[in-house]
């Protein structure tokens, strides 16, 4: 299989999107207090800090599997190597949404939603 390196660009620059904002978010996680979310316990809110970790990782290994998937791409290797890679990234947002489903839902219970979270200056 020839090698694309148009593809094996646009796949390094997704790569470096997808690390770039998890550093960013992962920074947000950090500075996130509890008197910013009076509604939540402390139990509640480690558990949202857990949560949102464990999203934000998730979408660090999705950014790193695009590295190989681009190498891959550019030298020409077979489809099958592309395919494995493509098969991974599939799964890897699929796990993803398990913890983003259960952030929502913390949230939901403790009757706050993202419209309130953005009006205090949170984006998750």
């Amino acid at each position: 299989m020839p090698s694309d390196p148009i593809m094996a660009l646009l796949y390094l620059v997704a790569a470096a999107a997808i690390i770039y904002l998890f550093q960013e978010r992962r920074k947000k996680v950090a500075l996130l207090t509890p008197s910013q979310l009076p509604e939540l316990s402390e139990k509640d809110f480690a558990g949202l800090k857990i949560l949102l970790k464990t999203a934000y990782e998730r979408m660090l290994y999705l950014g790193v599997l695009f590295l190989p998937l681009a190498f891959s791409t550019y030298q020409g290797h077979d489809k099958v190597s592309i395919i494995f890679f493509f098969l991974l990234i599939g799964l890897l947002f699929i796990s993803n949404i398990l913890p983003r489903h259960k952030i929502m839902g913390l949230l939901e219970r403790n009757d706050l939603s993202m419209a309130d979270l953005r009006q205090r200056g949170i984006n998750l």
